[in-house]
């Protein structure tokens, strides 16, 4: 029997906040306790590239952190799935899966059909962050996935939903667990961002990150 990775139940039975904007916390997203486990044993440790930019251009945002796309354009990254567990193989199948589409556009209110998937892993150092931001227009939803236990709120790198532009202004926070993830819809509001990791943590913050993408035409 082909195992499940992916809690559709608990996706579709989150509740969808409006305060500051359309967003969901979703306690435990993985089938079981012992798949999250897996999963995070088996995160990818190698292929990850160094992402910073250090100075906001136009319409853009400040951050460092390491990226390995698994999903580009709706397709899989051959290369960097290869070198994968069954266990995230099978993950990365679900999430580019019909119900997993409708769980989050049912979720979130937004139509996902002919939108294009990305995916990928993203290990967050000490030091890493991302300044508060909107996504891009065409990044219509958004799943942050989380891999670690335990993280503790001393070390910060946590996930905040914000009123605005300040990273202090912030309606709700959430750390960076095990099984826990985050679903946003964006707007002009959806104001979020990653405060730096404090040094001493021991451990990197590990994260799937799933954009649906529109197609501006």
């Amino acid at each position: 029997m082909t195992m499940t990775v992916l809690d559709l139940a608990a996706l579709e039975a989150a509740e969808l906040h409006t305060d500051p904007y359309p967003h969901a916390v979703v306690e435990h997203s993985f089938g079981s306790d012992a798949l999250a486990r897996g999963l995070r044993e088996e995160f990818a440790a190698a292929g990850f590239v160094r992402n910073e930019r250090q100075y906001a251009e136009a319409g853009g945002k400040r951050y460092l952190m390491y990226n390995r796309y698994v999903v580009k354009d709706g397709k899989p990254v051959p290369e960097s799935l290869a070198s994968l567990s069954e266990t995230w193989q099978q993950l990365i199948t679900e999430i580019l899966g019909d119900p997993y589409r409708a769980a989050l556009g049912a979720l979130t209110g937004v139509d996902l059909d002919g939108c294009a998937l990305e995916a990928r892993l993203d290990r967050y150092t000490q030091g890493c962050w991302i300044e508060p931001h909107t996504d891009r227009p065409d990044k219509v939803v958004t799943q942050l996935f989380y891999f670690n236990e335990p993280w503790r709120e001393e070390w910060q790198g946590e996930f905040r939903v914000l009123r605005g532009p300040d990273l202090d202004d912030c309606a709700r926070k959430v750390l960076p667990r095990l099984g826990t993830s985050v679903v946003m819809r964006r707007s002009d509001r959806s104001w979020h961002g990653v405060p730096p990791i404090v040094e001493g943590t021991g451990q990197d913050r590990l994260s799937l990150l799933v954009h649906f993408v529109r197609d501006a035409g």
